[in-house]
């Protein structure tokens, strides 16, 4: 019995070490996109202005930088903070960040546009509706990490916001890519641009287990980031605003081109077009099998049961 005994004691501890391990780190953001398991994989640019010449970037999978999309406003004060503590949590990291500014219903902020709200709410719209109070579609001010962890407001789930979010930055992509994506742009004598972009050589790497591996569907975005923009009108008192998305176009197809007008900056010469690359698979179906605690009283039951036909 007393082999059974300690059968149980490692059984149950194992069982609370994978439900703590589970939900140690999701406690401190919710899922960002509800109905499908997805994120980004990465992110290439290049930049339009300042003389610029490059034409063609290629990007192997080890050099994509972690993405931070953040949903702001120029009147919303919060923002200033939650955009403060994403610098102090990133440090020295080397982080691609993509600002969406609100738009529709918007008379105080001048950036953004039809575009940039449906990259929002088509991608994390329902995530934020779900979990905000009251519920919006829109939340300033919103962070997303990875395209995978959505975080909501000001308030901190660990010890602080800063280590909320480094810990999602540090969290990563859930699942992993071998290969390179490129994007290459031309532009014509009227000044339009054609982007051309290909993930055929990006390919999802899965260990097969018994599940086997999912399907994975690679869903490209072309944007428009300007990197800084002067505006004293703002209301929250930042005067200057960074990585201001202007414009986010859904493209379909591993591979493909797009002839777009570039939006006019704010001010200066520094636009880049951006290739954002969102990976996904369906959401399976839940497990019949009960949860590991429910696994653990059944295997006390069962010892239990045993015990008493030994006596």
């Amino acid at each position: 019995m007393r082999i059974a005994s300690a059968l149980v004691v490692g059984l149950l501890l194992s069982s609370f070490a994978i439900t703590v391990t589970s939900s140690e780190g999701s406690s401190m953001w919710d899922d960002a996109r509800m109905g499908v398991n997805g994120g980004t994989v990465g992110v290439i640019a290049i930049p339009l202005g300042n003389g610029s010449n490059i034409s063609e970037i290629t990007v192997q999978e080890d050099d994509f930088a972690p993405v931070v999309e953040v949903y702001t406003a120029t009147w919303c004060t919060n923002c200033v903070y939650t955009e403060s503590t994403l610098d102090e949590a990133i440090g020295d990291t080397e982080v691609f960040r993509i600002h969406y500014h609100r738009h529709k219903f918007e008379a105080l902020d001048p950036f953004g546009s039809n575009s940039t709200e449906h990259r929002w709410e088509s991608t994390y719209g329902d995530a934020s509706y779900a979990y905000s109070d009251p519920s919006n579609t829109r939340i300033p001010p919103s962070n997303v990490f990875s395209g995978e962890r959505l975080h909501l407001g000001t308030r901190a789930s660990s010890s602080s916001l800063v280590n909320d979010y480094a810990t999602s930055l540090a969290t990563g992509v859930s699942e992993q890519f071998h290969g390179s994506a490129s994007l290459s742009i031309s532009e014509s004598e009227q000044g339009s641009l054609q982007a051309s972009w290909n993930l055929s050589q990006l390919e999802y790497y899965c260990m097969e287990g018994a599940g086997g591996c999912p399907t994975i569907t690679l869903s490209p975005w072309v944007m428009f980031i300007e990197d800084s923009a002067y505006f004293p009108e703002g209301t929250n008192g930042l005067d200057y605003y960074h990585h201001v998305l202007h414009e986010a176009h859904e493209v379909e197809g591993v591979s493909g081109s797009i002839t777009l007008n570039p939006p006019a900056t704010w001010d200066g010469d520094d636009l880049h077009i951006v290739l954002l690359i969102d990976w996904s698979y369906p959401e399976e179906p839940e497990s019949p099998l009960p949860a590991p605690g429910i696994v653990a009283v059944l295997v006390c039951m069962l010892v239990a049961a045993a015990s008493r036909r030994q006596r």
